[in-house]
């Protein structure tokens, strides 16, 4: 008031001097409190925005449903914009998300890594989208996984092209020429399973590293006949690590970049292919590769005799129609080999896992190794094709180390058209995610399904009821015609890998409860710590 009255130059010293003080007080209030307020205001108008862009979002996807079909879409969310439910998928783990999102219908809506897409638990929901491969929902695979496994590979192509390719390469993986791979696969095993016991007895070892190198030399010895001597700086061993570790990566290819590295670490894998394209001659080696029935069935129309002598019997006639160019051929030995090494490595993984938790099973196992004269046999070449067959326990234990750790969690499709069902739709261009590590969680095809217990496939009924009423729940190998081709090899290969840990070794685990990681493959955290001595 004082200040109003008076011109500045004359209002007295002490007036002067307050209102000079109630100036500075309320200036300090200022300076206090806009801070404040500007920071709520911009959070405001933050989660405003968030909150309207997330609606728009979310109606934005939901008005995608094709307006032709009076179908709702699936129950579900779609997320935050731009991201979806990536952050969630990230930091929750896929088995977790999925679990987190399960519904009775089995079937959920979602928006992962830039898609729309349906994730489906159900065996019952699975088989009705089977149906429909593969002229309305085909195939679907990352960029980066596409080019690791090459343009020209079973993985990849789609449709009659993949028919084709399929019928030609499954004279592969006959009995007969799984039977001429089975000396190479069992001296392999041994050898490494031996090398633990003499390097590291009383020692750590990690068992998912071991069984990767493991896996390594076993998928260069059966697909293309390479011994270490013939990779002895290990450069190709560690190309298929890299491609393995980045198989779901950001396909920008700059110095630096998994990506990068990835395409680097593939042309290493395919130099390698095509060098011992070039040389392959079955008829100057005492054993058959993968390589050399497919190079038969291209360029022998006339008939082949491969390396043991021994024709194709009437059940492993190669038919000539469906011939493998040589970009196919290499793209293809290169899927093998990248595709392989994980999904049996994890396999190998799993089975010292649980052999290792449950000592009573691994009794049981030996047991039925001595009853057939294995279990003290010191031989590197005992074993035949018609024996491991005969093994119901071995068999067993393969199937229940599928069921309770799939090493694939999910497969990928893409709707061509929308797709109808009774209750939903999915639209054209949709991803759908076969949870086949949620559908063994959920499926009635099996009682107890959190107990490991290798006795439930003694039983044929349970054989008879997943072919008659549960075709799809049970689905390691994947389902439908992108079923995995190299099926019974990965089966062969975990028998005898069974078999010969049983009876040469005798192992602890660490860590027996440490927690499982789900991508890009089934393993525990920790790689599995170890020690490993001599079978007493």
């Amino acid at each position: 008031m004082f200040a109003a009255e008076y011109p500045s130059s004359i209002v007295p010293a002490s007036e002067t001097k307050g209102e000079f003080h109630f100036q500075c007080v309320w200036s300090d209030s200022l300076t206090d409190v806009s801070p404040t307020t500007s920071v709520l205001s911009t959070l405001a108008c933050g989660l405003l925005t968030l909150f309207l862009s997330t609606v728009l979002w979310r109606r934005y996807y939901e008005s995608c449903r094709d307006s032709s079909s009076n179908l709702p879409l699936p129950r579900g969310s779609f997320g935050y914009p731009l991201v979806g439910e990536t952050i969630h998928f990230i930091v929750e783990g896929m088995t977790q998300f999925v679990k987190n999102r399960r519904r009775k219908e089995g079937i959920n809506k979602t928006h992962l890594l830039g898609s729309p897409m349906v994730t489906v638990d159900s065996d019952q929901r699975i088989q009705q989208l089977v149906s429909k491969e593969p002229h309305a929902l085909v195939s679907s695979l990352p960029t980066s996984t596409r080019v690791i496994f090459g343009e020209n590979g079973i993985s990849v192509v789609t449709g009659k092209e993949h028919a084709s390719m399929k019928k030609s390469m499954k004279q592969a993986f006959t009995p007969v020429r799984l039977s001429d791979y089975l000396p190479i696969v069992q001296k392999c095993i041994r050898r490494h399973i031996v090398s633990w016991i003499e390097e590291n007895t009383g020692n750590k070892l990690l068992g998912f590293k071991v069984c990767e190198k493991l896996v390594c030399d076993l998928i260069l010895e059966t697909v293309v006949g390479c011994g270490r001597d013939q990779d002895p700086d290990g450069k190709v061993r560690d190309a298929f690590v890299v491609c393995n570790e980045n198989l779901f990566c950001v396909p920008l290819a700059i110095p630096g970049t998994a990506f990068y590295k990835v395409k680097q670490a593939r042309q290493v894998v395919v130099d390698f292919v095509k060098k011992h394209l070039a040389t392959a001659d079955s008829s100057s080696k005492d054993f058959v590769t993968i390589l050399d029935v497919l190079l038969a069935h291209q360029r022998k129309p006339e008939g082949t005799s491969l390396a043991n002598g021994k024709d194709e019997g009437q059940d492993d006639v190669l038919d000539r129609s469906d011939q493998l160019s040589d970009i196919q051929l290499i793209d293809n030995a290169v899927s093998l080999m990248i595709a392989g090494l994980d999904t049996v490595t994890s396999s190998f993984c799993s089975i010292l896992s649980l052999l290792g938790k449950h000592p009573d099973k691994l009794a049981a196992l030996r047991q039925e190794l001595e009853s057939q004269d294995l279990l003290n046999n010191d031989l590197d070449d005992d074993l035949t094709y018609e024996l491991i067959q005969s093994l119901p326990y071995v068999q067993a234990i393969n199937k229940e180390v599928l069921r309770f750790f799939p090493p694939v969690g999910g497969l990928l499709r893409v709707s061509k058209k929308t797709l109808e069902f009774e209750d939903f739709q999915i639209p054209a261009n949709w991803r759908v995610q076969y949870s086949v590590r949620g559908v063994h969680e959920v499926t009635k095809a099996f009682d107890d399904k959190q107990e490991f217990l290798p006795e439930r496939w003694l039983d044929p009924k349970l054989e008879e009821r997943l072919r008659t009423e549960f075709p799809c729940g049970y689905a390691p190998f994947g389902i439908g015609s992108r079923a995995c081709l190299g099926k019974d090899l990965a089966l062969l290969e975990m028998s005898v890998f069974v078999i010969e840990v049983a009876r040469l070794t005798d192992w602890s685990l660490l860590n027996p409860n440490a927690k499982q990681v789900f991508l890009p493959i089934e393993k525990p955290f920790d790689n599995l710590p170890m020690t490993v001595s001599k079978r007493k």
